[in-house]
């Protein structure tokens, strides 16, 4: 058994050592069809303006797409992102419309939803993670990029939530999400962002909703004080406990190189 084993290991061997023009030819075949397979799948060289050029496996896998947040579309109103393809081609990709796209789970109920975008969001980067496609329109989240210019630090903020948290549009949930799903991990950060809107009666739950009674609107802006000068006053100890520690170790140092001197009894006792 291990003679015709090693029999046919030898005849591959010998194939591949032979310029057989066949087997080049299926060699190369195999490598090309790799790579068109990996090129397929990446789309490394692919601007997408359009939701029917977003692939699906795109949109089943949930693959994250990067961009540049490029304005809003009106009525109805949709993100306007910028895709960024893994490579580049200049005079190819300049002349590509951005891409529109609706946010999962929001309807935008204000105007002020579309000035808040153009004037934070304008020429930032935004990462998109597609949810999926209906009527031929893109629908996916937008996660919106903001670098601190003093500490260079960047903060992440999800365009949905934070408009419904601001009241500039409402949660619209689908009342059966899968579980398991990313819709499902969605769902109720949405809801929780309108419960904080309606509970301090942001945008337009300020007129679709009663006036807070005044005990209320008082209890939050006392706790809001509180809180403020416990901050503060723990930041102060902290400093306070940072100055002693190092008044403390200076303290010791200076002791420990202090020449010693000998006390009288003790020169006394030496001699």
């Amino acid at each position: 058994m291990a003679k015709s084993e090693g029999g046919v290991f030898h005849i591959v061997k010998d194939l591949l050592n032979h310029d057989y023009r066949g087997v080049n030819i299926a060699v190369y075949a195999l490598a090309t069809a790799g790579l068109a397979v990996a090129v397929h799948k990446i789309r490394p060289v692919s601007k997408f303006s359009v939701a029917s050029k977003v692939p699906d496996h795109f949109v089943k896998q949930h693959e994250p797409l990067r961009g540049e947040f490029a304005g809003v579309q009106h009525s109805p109103v949709r993100i306007l992102v910028n895709h960024w393809a893994p490579i580049y081609l200049p005079f190819w990709h300049s002349s590509k419309p951005p891409l529109p796209v609706k946010l999962w789970g929001v309807d935008v109920a204000s105007s002020n939803a579309v000035n808040w975008l153009e004037c934070v969001a304008k020429g930032k980067q935004v990462t998109l993670k597609p949810i999926s496609k209906e009527n031929n329109e893109l629908i996916s989240t937008v996660l919106l990029h903001l670098q601190d210019t003093k500490t260079k630090n960047v903060e992440i903020l999800d365009i949905g939530k934070t408009l419904v948290q601001l009241g500039f549009a409402k949660a619209s949930v689908p009342q059966k999400v899968q579980k398991d799903t990313v819709e499902s991990s969605l769902a109720p950060v949405l809801l929780s962002a309108e419960t904080h809107a309606k509970a301090y009666r942001n945008g337009i739950w300020s007129d679709q909703l009663p006036p807070l009674p005044k005990y209320v609107i008082y209890w939050r802006k006392g706790s809001q004080i509180t809180k403020e000068m416990l901050v503060v006053l723990i930041e102060k100890m902290l400093l306070l406990l940072a100055y002693m520690s190092r008044s403390a170790l200076v303290g010791a140092k200076k002791l420990a190189l202090r020449p010693f001197r000998a006390s009288p009894k003790q020169i006394q006792a030496a001699t």
